[in-house]
């Protein structure tokens, strides 16, 4: 018998539900449907969500990545 490791889709919603409170950068790129290269380079410009830095590692707090995207909502 063998098992497949096929990885769970999660509409966007339920994605961020399944991860804990900090987001590493693979699973913001994930979550937000774009390249680890783009997440950089936002940090770099300082144009993306807050993140912190735990010894080498960033996180992404979810709080911090909800108002960040809140923020760019257009309101028209």
């Amino acid at each position: 018998m063998s098992t497949s490791s096929v990885p769970t889709t999660y509409p966007p919603a339920r994605f961020i539900e399944s991860l804990g409170d900090y987001l590493t950068v693979d699973e913001l790129a994930e979550y937000l449907q774009l390249s680890k290269e783009t997440i950089y380079h936002w940090r770099l410009e300082g144009t993306g969500p807050k993140a912190t830095k735990l010894g080498k590692h960033l996180r992404y707090s979810r709080a911090n990545v909800e108002a960040w995207l809140m923020s760019r909502t257009d309101r028209r």
